[in-house]
């Protein structure tokens, strides 16, 4: 009787558990979705309604404008990644992916855990040349 007591106590734990989690995956979930801007597990989320060319430019320009240097980055139609450097050191990381010929994803990284207000300010920075 004991360990049917344990096996329920530790069954209800973890349907409470998953319940008390899913939320937040489903509202972090669903505001990516929704095409919206979103910051999920240290990276800032971002649509972006532009050409590959465009969005590039407007990433270099972006990164200049907050005085980050500019370490190096490629991309074409599909993908890309951009590297920059801040007066701290720190490696910030912009990437994109398409999600159709005129739609991308980027995203934005700062150091290892990331930075919300960093990242925040470099998207407005390049959305600035967008």
């Amino acid at each position: 009787m004991n360990k049917l007591i344990r096996v329920g106590v530790v069954s209800v734990l973890l349907v409470g558990a998953t319940f008390q989690f899913s939320g937040c995956v489903a509202v972090v979930a669903g505001g990516a979705a929704a095409g919206g801007t979103a910051y999920v597990l240290g990276d800032l989320q971002v649509p972006v309604d532009a050409s590959a060319q465009e969005l590039e430019q407007a990433i270099k320009r972006g990164g200049q404008d907050l005085g980050l240097q500019y370490i190096n980055g490629s991309g074409d139609q599909t993908a890309g990644k951009y590297l920059f450097r801040n007066a701290g050191d720190e490696k910030i990381t912009v990437s994109y992916r398409t999600k159709s010929p005129v739609f991308y994803e980027m995203s934005i990284r700062v150091g290892t855990f990331g930075d919300s207000s960093v990242a925040a300010s470099l998207n407005q920075a390049i959305q600035k040349h967008l």
